[in-house]
């Protein structure tokens, strides 16, 4: 079985996460002049996982703005997909999970990931004067 694009989780994947924070910036790396630039590539933030029961790493692209969320806070993220990659170790090898995203929104602040729309209500007392 091939998945050369990736695995798309399902809501059951990782349940509740939990913003931990900013892990590291990656930068481009320069194969021709064998060196690492001052471009920004992606963000690697840390995230918790009540399913996973562990901190997950996450990829943002270089073209979302840095994440200002509360420590703890309650993050869903948009469009994600894990990757596998082998990683040699002498004569063997293992197997690195990666998780990319398109963004992280927290949950409840606008957001419309994972959200119903609901419709407006009146405040009570609003309409009674009516006839």
């Amino acid at each position: 079985m091939k998945f050369s694009t990736g695995i798309i989780p399902d809501e059951l994947t990782f349940g509740d996460m939990i913003f931990m924070g900013l892990n590291r910036e990656k930068m481009f790396f320069d194969r021709d002049k064998n060196e690492r630039t001052d471009k920004l590539e992606a963000r690697i933030y840390n995230l918790a996982s009540s399913t996973q029961k562990e901190q997950i790493e996450v990829t943002i692209p270089d073209y979302v703005d840095l994440k200002e969320i509360d420590f703890q806070q309650q993050v869903k993220l948009k469009n994600p997909i894990i990757k596998a990659r082998a990683q040699a170790n002498g004569s063997f090898a293992n197997v690195v999970w990666t998780v990319e995203a398109e963004d992280i929104v927290e949950v409840g602040k606008g957001s419309s990931v994972g959200k119903k729309a609901e419709p407006a209500k009146d405040a009570v007392g609003v309409g009674t004067d009516k006839k």
